[in-house]
C-alpha cells in the first residue's frame, strides 16, 4: 500500500470524515476493485496516524454507504458500487443511470438479423417479423454489469445496422434519424436464474442474484417501435422512482 499523509486534526473537517476520504483515495490510488481487502485496522492506523476509534467510525460509516463489507473472521473487502436506475424513465439504459460519475462503457458483443422470432414478433403483435437483435455489455471500472439485448424492427429502421457503434447512443439514432417520439413506456421486472450466457457475459455464477427488465417503448402511433431485455448484475444496481405527487 501506498503511504498516505497523515491527517490535520485542526480541519473543520471531522476527522473521521477525513479519514472515509482517505480510505476512498486509498482504493482509488491502489486499483482496489470490488472483493479486494483493505489493511486491517492496525495497518489503517498506522497510514493515518489516528487511533482505532477514529478508523473503526470510518470503517463503520463507509460500510453504511455500501462502499466496503465487513466479514466477521476475514477482514474488511471493497464493495462493488451499484448503479442508480430510474424506473420510469423513458430513456436509453446508460441515459437513464443517474449523474454520478459513472466511467460508463458500452461494448457490442453481436448483431444480427433475426426473422420470425416469436417472442418480439408477438411484443409487436406479429405485425413486425424482421428485427435487427443488438447485443451489448454495460460495464464500468469494476466491470460489468449488464447485458442488453435490443430488438429493432427492420422496416421501422432501414439501413441502422452499420450505425449502430461502441459510442452510439441508439436512442439519439432513433430520435435524431428517424424522428420518432417516445409516448410511453412499459416494463416487467423479475429474478431469473441465469444462463450460461449471461453468466459468461456478466462474469458471475448460476446462483447469482440476477434481474431481468423487459422494456416495450411505444410511439405516437400507440405501436411499439422498441423492445429490449436487460440482464443486471443484482448487487450492482439499485432501482428507485422520482415522481410528483398528486391525490
Amino acid at each position: 500500500m501506498k503511504n498516505q499523509n497523515s491527517m490535520n486534526a485542526e480541519s473543520p473537517v471531522l476527522l473521521y470524515e477525513q479519514i472515509k476520504a482517505g480510505i476512498k483515495e486509498l482504493v482509488k490510488n491502489d486499483n482496489l476493485k470490488a472483493g479486494h481487502k483493505l489493511p486491517n485496522e492496525s495497518e489503517l492506523c498506522e497510514i493515518f496516524k489516528v487511533s482505532r476509534i477514529t478508523i473503526r467510525r470510518a470503517i463503520k460509516e463507509l460500510g453504511e454507504e455500501g462502499f466496503i463489507e465487513v466479514i466477521r473472521g476475514k477482514g474488511t473487502f471493497v464493495k462493488a458500487s451499484k448503479k442508480d436506475l430510474h424506473l420510469l424513465n423513458l430513456k436509453g439504459f446508460t441515459e437513464g443511470l443517474s449523474t454520478e460519475e459513472n466511467n460508463i462503457e458500452k461494448e457490442i458483443l453481436y448483431k444480427r438479423v433475426i426473422l420470425d422470432e416469436h417472442e418480439v414478433s408477438k411484443v409487436f403483435s406479429n405485425e413486425e417479423t424482421g428485427f435487427l437483435e443488438l447485443v451489448r455489455v454495460v460495464k464500468d471500472r469494476e466491470g460489468p454489469f449488464s447485458v442488453d439485448y435490443a430488438y429493432l424492427p427492420l422496416s421501422v429502421y432501414p439501413d441502422i445496422e452499420p450505425l449502430l457503434t461502441n459510442t452510439a447512443s441508439t436512442f439519439q439514432l432513433i430520435r435524431e434519424k428517424y424522428k420518432i417520439k417516445f409516448t410511453k413506456v412499459k416494463k416487467e421486472i423479475e429474478y431469473v436464474h441465469p444462463s450460461s450466457e449471461i453468466c459468461r457475459y456478466l462474469g458471475v455464477s448460476k446462483t447469482s442474484s440476477v434481474i431481468l427488465v423487459k422494456k416495450i417503448i411505444y410511439g405516437e402511433s400507440g405501436k411499439p417501435v422498441h423492445y429490449s431485455k436487460y440482464y443486471l448484475a443484482g448487487d450492482r444496481v439499485k432501482f428507485y422512482i422520482e415522481s410528483d405527487y398528486t391525490d
